[in-house]
């Protein structure tokens, strides 16, 4: 009896457990995958301009360009950590590849 009410509780607890696990769609994970790959372009886009601003010496648009590519890393550090909890290895270096075979097939 003893061993009957143990397992009816393990497996409670167990199917309780898996109740509470958030599931994500494939479609999550891909309009994540295209906000961190966007993210990663513009950041690329800024760096590309903040250098052009520095070589013509305006450095208060410099500066500003520094502000942007900052705000544009906190959002990719956010989207990796939310792609990160959906179960993509890697997504930085995965959405840089994508990027990458995109840019190669255009």
């Amino acid at each position: 009896m003893k061993k009957i009410t143990l397992f009816v509780f393990a497996a409670f607890m167990t199917g309780a457990v898996v109740a509470q696990t958030p599931t994500t769609s494939a479609s999550d994970k891909k309009q994540d995958m295209k906000d961190l790959r966007n993210d990663i372009r513009e950041e690329r886009k800024d760096k590309r301009e903040r250098k052009e601003d520095i070589k013509e010496g305006d450095k208060a648009a410099a500066k500003a360009e520094t502000k942007e590519i900052k705000a544009d890393r906190k959002d990719i550090k956010a989207d990796a950590k939310d792609l990160r909890k959906d179960g993509v290895k890697h997504p930085v270096r995965r959405a840089e590849r994508q990027i990458r075979r995109q840019n190669h097939r255009h």
